[in-house]
Parts: C-alpha cells; sequence; structure tokens
C-alpha cells in the first residue's frame, strides 16, 4: 500500500500563502492602496464616503503636477491623511483675489470649476505666496469649507503620500480621477 505524500502539498501550500502575503505587503506598503474620501472638501469631484485607489510609488512622488489629487499628512495631524487638489508648484507665486487663483500674476484657469463655483468663491482672498522647493501649495475643491493650504500652510514633498487615481466606489461612479 503506498502512502500519499501531503507533507510537498502542505509546503507548496504554505509557501504560496507566504508569497502572496509579502507581495500583498508590498502592494499596499509602497505601490497603492485604498482610502476613503471623509468630509466634502472635494466636492463635486470627491463625495463624502467614497473610495479611491491612490499611487503611491516613490516616482509619483517626484512628479506632481498642477491639478493632481494628492493625499499627504500634516505635520498638525501627522496620522490623519487628507486628500487635496495641487495648484502651486515649487518656485512659483501664489495669490487668490476675489476668489480667483493668480499664479505668477496669470489668472489659473480652473475647469474642474464650474462658473457657479467660481462666482461663489468671490469672497476668498489670500495674501501671495511663495512656494520653497519641495513644497506645494493644495486646495480643496469646495473652497468655502475646505481647510487646506490657506489654513495650515505648504504642504512638503516629504508628507505627500501619493495620488489619487481612480474612484472605485460606489460603482456609478467609477473610473479615473481627474
Amino acid at each position: 500500500m503506498v502512502k500519499p505524500k501531503i507533507r510537498p502539498y502542505f509546503k507548496a501550500v504554505f509557501v504560496s500563502i507566504f508569497m502572496a502575503i509579502i507581495i500583498l505587503f508590498l502592494l499596499i506598503n509602497y505601490i497603492a492602496s485604498a482610502l476613503k474620501i471623509e468630509g466634502t472638501s472635494m466636492n463635486p469631484v470627491l463625495k463624502d464616503q467614497e473610495r479611491v485607489i491612490i499611487l503611491k510609488s516613490p516616482v509619483n512622488k517626484n512628479h506632481i503636477h498642477r491639478f493632481d489629487i494628492i493625499v499627504f499628512s500634516t505635520s498638525r495631524e501627522p496620522h490623519k491623511k487628507l486628500i487635496k487638489r495641487v495648484i502651486g508648484l515649487p518656485g512659483e507665486h501664489i495669490e487668490i483675489k476675489q476668489g480667483k487663483v493668480y499664479v505668477n500674476n496669470k489668472i489659473l484657469n480652473q475647469t474642474f470649476l464650474s462658473p457657479a463655483d467660481s462666482t461663489a468663491y468671490a469672497m476668498i482672498s489670500m495674501k501671495p505666496v511663495k512656494i520653497p522647493e519641495n513644497h506645494y501649495f493644495v486646495i480643496g475643491d469646495n473652497r468655502r469649507i475646505s481647510k487646506d493650504s490657506r489654513t495650515f500652510g505648504l504642504i512638503p514633498r516629504d508628507r505627500i503620500i501619493g495620488k489619487a487615481i481612480l474612484r472605485y466606489w460606489p460603482f456609478s461612479r467609477f473610473g479615473k480621477i481627474s
């Protein structure tokens, strides 16, 4: 009578599970992760309780562009993740006059804001700010209620966790974030 060889089977299963755990750990900690939106500061693009995928790769942190939606933490609340839109890049001058954002003394065309939003923000103003190297000026799309760089200051590159790239929940709004 031949005894079945169970031991190699368990070894293969154990190795497969161990490799899957390592790959999942690397994926979640270094490449991408999920985030639940909390609050309405990014309305209408991102709504409260929606879920997004964040691309965390270091390459992406070094290639931040204007209008990217990033996830970051502040020095005041290092364990809290915030999500805002990048408006100002290193070396630029930012100013807000009567709701209009100026970058290097030129009005910034913000196509993601509706004309009604632009009119509603007419009372918002901010003195000029020069953005130092490795820092970014971020602002929420719902400017009346957003706590952003106007409140807590510029975001250092090393506080950026990643870029929001995809909304996966609710399924009715599934798609790329812009």
